[in-house]
């Protein structure tokens, strides 16, 4: 039910990633849910901090990603 009625407002801050980042605020307490609903400062607070987090996930796998690429070609180099 909540998340019926975040969605939409979620979407219009952040049309790509509006399951994702309401998936995440719905983690929340139902009453901080609640208020983000009734207060649009709130959730565009809430919703730029979720971005955050989803930038810096995707960050540190891509740094992984390209530590594994790197540990990879020194490996292939010594094999050769």
């Amino acid at each position: 039910m909540l998340g019926e009625n975040l969605y939409p407002l979620v979407e219009q801050l952040e049309p790509d990633n509006a399951a994702k980042v309401t998936g995440m605020l719905l983690e929340m307490d139902q009453t901080e849910v609640l208020h983000l609903l009734e207060s649009p400062e709130a959730l565009k607070a809430k919703v730029a901090e979720a971005m955050d987090v989803l930038r810096n996930v995707a960050q540190q796998q891509a740094g992984g990603a390209a530590d594994q690429l790197s540990s990879l070609s020194l490996n292939d180099s010594l094999a050769s």
